[in-house]
């Protein structure tokens, strides 16, 4: 049997949608994406933009293949409504739960093809799924989800409703997971889940775990985090990332506005004054540190003044970049009903301000690095490409083949990237 996925959303979906297909691997299937016998959408749901691309995707799935088997999963099939369900028209919907069953789901409903949903409601428990894999293929950086679900409810926000309340890893499953890592040779860890901040698995927190990870994996391998929260970086945490330079120093926090009234009408936990307090906590403790965050344009009732204070507060807090979202309604949530939706044409100007500024602040926070480690990851023709410690892109010209992770000089700064020029002379001097 032949399968596809097309997979939508963050880096949570895009680490399942491997494990799908590690899963169907497993029973001897064969992933083709141009003919399948299955198709497999992993779906967002986080604005009713990504709920209409994930019925789109599998309406073009199904066009190029008529009689394929179709599987909608995740965050979109937790959430529609009886209706959307009906337009979608798969064949076996599976929600937040039951995941990590999907091969063994399809291959029981395939042969009768009935309509079958594997959907529980949120409001119950979710015990975590765990969904090992213990190679990425291609890579040195790997990726391990330790964490799922969320209790925050931001008012624009659909992720407690679709992934339901969190839930962890046990930390002895982590520490197992990331030891098989390291001996299928990834150089570099990243911890993610939808607030790995949280991670908590009834005994042990974040930082339990980072100092477990530490102890049981050798000095070359290397930890990262997809994100965290202001409210979730601990004085042990700044203390630990401090001392131990195997946790690379760079944060992902989420800001979502730089203007308290915005803030609060998120329901986001802190203004932004706490925001770049702890900031500059982090940055004493750390000063090589980058910090990037998400930002959201336009949201309900977002005045001139107030996207003028976020960009003011953005600029003096000091990111390193800025992932940029423009606001999209999404129903069920809190900010469904709120007065005041900012028009597009307002809201595509925005996104385009915080863009240039985005490249501004990561042009400024690039120039402070003179020389860094580099993770190689891909290579076409006689260019390598990679990141640094602080997360910033590399593209390294050279004449000899490179691999793993490198200490370089870097020579200039173009569209975005470091770039290094190595010539075989070079070989000893990188390693």
């Amino acid at each position: 049997m032949r399968f596809s996925i097309v997979t939508l959303g963050c880096k949570v979906n895009a680490y399942e949608s491997q494990f799908y297909g590690k899963a169907l691997k497993e029973k001897g299937w064969t992933e083709d994406d141009e003919n399948f016998d299955v198709i497999v959408v992993n779906t967002c749901a986080v604005t009713n933009t990504a709920a209409a691309k994930s019925r789109q995707m599998l309406h073009r799935a199904k066009k190029k293949n008529p009689d394929a088997y179709a599987v909608v999963i995740g965050c979109y099939a937790q959430v529609a409504t009886p209706e959307e369900k009906e337009k979608i028209g798969a064949d076996l919907l599976i929600g937040s739960k039951d995941k990590k069953k999907v091969a063994d789901l399809i291959e029981s409903h395939i042969k009768t093809r009935e309509r079958f949903e594997d959907i529980q409601p949120v409001g119950e428990r979710f015990d975590f799924e765990a969904m090992p894999i213990e190679q990425f293929e291609t890579k040195h950086r790997a990726f391990l989800k330790v964490q799922d679900g969320c209790n925050q409810f931001c008012s624009y926000c659909i992720i407690p409703y679709a992934r339901g309340r969190e839930r962890s890893l046990a930390l002895d499953e982590v520490v197992s997971i990331a030891k098989k890592l390291e001996q299928k040779g990834h150089l570099e860890i990243v911890l993610t889940g939808i607030h790995t901040g949280r991670y908590d698995d009834g005994e042990h927190d974040l930082v339990d775990l980072l100092e477990a990870l530490l102890a049981n994996t050798s000095e070359k391998v290397t930890y990262r985090l997809s994100s965290i929260e202001i409210t979730e970086i601990s004085d042990r945490f700044i203390a630990l990332m401090a001392r131990e330079p195997r946790i690379l120093h760079h944060l992902h926090i989420p800001v979502q506005s730089g203007c308290d009234a915005t803030l609060k009408r998120m329901n986001r936990p802190y203004t932004i004054q706490e925001f770049q307090d702890r900031v500059e906590v982090i940055r004493h403790s750390i000063p090589d540190v980058s910090i990037s965050t998400d930002v959201i344009a336009g949201f309900k009732q977002e005045s001139d003044e107030e996207f003028e204070q976020t960009m003011e507060n953005l600029t003096a807090i000091g990111f390193s970049f800025l992932h940029v979202f423009p606001y999209s309604i999404r129903k069920g949530t809190a900010a469904e009903k709120m007065p005041g939706t900012v028009h597009g044409a307002v809201v595509k100007e925005r996104v385009e301000r915080l863009l240039e500024q985005s490249r501004q602040l990561r042009a400024k926070d690039m120039a402070r690095f003179k020389e860094g480690d580099v993770l190689i990851e891909q290579q076409e023709g006689d260019e390598w490409t990679g990141y640094t410690n602080q997360y910033h892109p590399v593209r390294i010209e050279s004449e000899i083949p490179l691999s793993g992770r490198l200490h370089v000089t870097f020579d200039s700064i173009e569209d975005d990237h470091y770039q290094v020029k190595v010539k075989k002379e070079d070989e000893n001097a990188i390693k």
